[in-house]
């Protein structure tokens, strides 16, 4: 009898926990140095692919987010532009430019979501949205196997040597974000389905925080 019970009180107590160990998903902070970033997997984009992370930061200005085709058209850069975020990306058909919220550099969490559906490419931040369209016929986000890791703060020092494997250059001049990162998610490699991500590498001045601490 009171086996049974216990198991009935942990039966109820389980959303409950499942809850609560979602709100301790490990955030990252980086320190806005002149090497600090943060590597993930490839995004497979696809053409009706999404990516979604949240981030924390005092500073208006700063590179949240970069990815590429290997350094021929196409990429996807995230940054913070005078405490607004800034959507810049190119599919082949020219560049697109896509402009969202503003007073980010609050230091609270806001939460971004890039969705894309054929032509069309979404910028959400905090619930409010706007919408570019791409030109052209071909809208794939490069080649998997030739595409860019995604890179998160800032990009590795070797990148400055070498310019001709960036399809933009200039966001090695970008200045590195300082703040905290978190949850996130997209498809990655061959998989489809979206999940939240892990670092694959990272230099020595980025640290993980458990979200609790970087409230």
């Amino acid at each position: 009898m009171h086996f049974s019970l216990a198991t009935s009180n942990v039966g109820a107590f389980l959303p409950f926990l499942v809850v609560l160990l979602s709100q301790i998903a490990l955030s990252f902070v980086l320190e806005g140095s002149t090497t600090s970033y943060a590597q993930f997997r490839k995004w497979n984009a696809g053409l009706n692919g999404t990516l979604e992370f949240e981030f924390k930061t005092e500073q208006g200005n700063g590179l949240l987010l970069y990815t590429d085709d290997g350094g021929t058209y196409d990429f996807f850069e995230v940054k913070l532009v005078e405490s607004a975020l800034r959507l810049i990306y190119n599919l082949g058909g020219g560049v697109q430019i896509v402009t969202v919220g503003h007073d980010l550099g609050d230091g609270h969490w806001h939460k971004v979501q890039i969705t894309r559906c054929n032509e069309n490419t979404t910028l959400t931040v905090d619930g409010v949205s706007a919408v570019s369209m791409s030109r052209g016929k071909e809208f794939e986000f490069g080649k998997l196997v030739g595409n860019s890791d995604v890179y998160v703060g800032g990009m590795p020092s070797w990148y400055n040597s070498k310019l001709t494997l960036l399809a933009l250059p200039s966001v090695i001049f970008e200045p590195r974000f300082n703040g905290y990162i978190r949850n996130l998610v997209y498809a990655d490699g061959e998989n489809t389905v979206p999940r939240r991500q892990e670092m694959k590498s990272r230099d020595a001045k980025v640290n993980e925080f458990s979200s609790r601490k970087a409230r």
